[in-house]
């Protein structure tokens, strides 16, 4: 018998989840019809001693058909060793789902679907173990943003995120919350620094970007979905002869 409770115990020791972070349901953004982290948890949203820093992209509040922006969400709150969020992304005018999340790391986030009130919203938020802090204090996450393949206006980011001291009760615990919004960006082919000036500098930084590999929607002059020599030919001649 007491081989058995050995044996009991070990297996718990090796198998059991070390995380213990809920899995948060759908529709607790903030967004418009939802409730955020404090319907469930007390304190005054937004009152809290605690830091949080929601980065879209280069943050200048724009998008563009297609583009993959990187997001980082960073929270920090002195003590506090848990931290939890959900976001959305809706389409302004109709508060539908706007564009595609995509994750880089699956182990401290994870997508969430959700039938709300008949439209398809889908969210991004911690997983169990997403939720613990490395250093006491501190939590980031990392994911990124695909835009609708055409201009739909203003796009909201709708975050709800927590700070929680892991006391098992929903006291003592803090919520913020930000609303971001984006709005199409008009662009100017070939304007690849966005200084608004079509000049030199903007041929260096597009061979650099082939030379790299890389692609960009603004640096494809000709729009055949690549950046090559061709688009630097294209470039020069609009330099030289003035073409618009």
């Amino acid at each position: 018998m007491l081989f058995i409770y050995i044996l009991l115990f070990t297996n718990i020791s090796l198998f059991a989840n070390p995380c213990s972070a809920p899995l948060l349901g759908a529709a607790h953004s903030g967004a418009p019809g939802e409730v955020n982290c404090a319907g469930c948890h007390s304190g005054s949203i937004n009152s809290g001693p605690g830091e949080i820093n929601y980065q879209i992209g280069a943050g200048n509040g724009h998008y563009t058909p297609d583009e993959v922006i990187s997001i980082i969400l960073s929270m920090a709150q002195v003590d506090v060793n848990q931290f939890g969020f959900q976001t959305v992304a809706l389409r302004n005018n109709t508060n539908t789902n706007a564009g595609l999340f995509l994750l880089t790391d699956t182990d401290e986030t994870r997508l969430i679907e959700d039938d709300h009130n008949g439209s398809d919203r889908i969210y991004v938020g911690h997983t169990i173990c997403g939720a613990d802090t490395d250093i006491l204090g501190e939590k980031q996450w990392n994911f990124q943003w695909q835009a609708p393949s055409e201009n739909i206006g203003s796009i909201q980011f709708y975050l709800s995120a927590i700070a929680t001291n892991h006391n098992h009760s929903t006291s003592g615990d803090h919520t913020y919350t930000q609303v971001i919004t984006l709005t199409p960006q008009n662009i100017v082919l070939g304007d690849i620094n966005e200084d608004g000036i079509l000049n030199i500098l903007d041929i260096v930084l597009m061979i650099t970007m082939i030379l790299s590999n890389e692609y960009s929607l603004v640096a494809d002059v000709n729009e055949d979905g690549l950046i090559n020599i061709l688009d630097v030919v294209l470039m020069v001649n609009i330099l030289v002869g003035g073409l618009p």
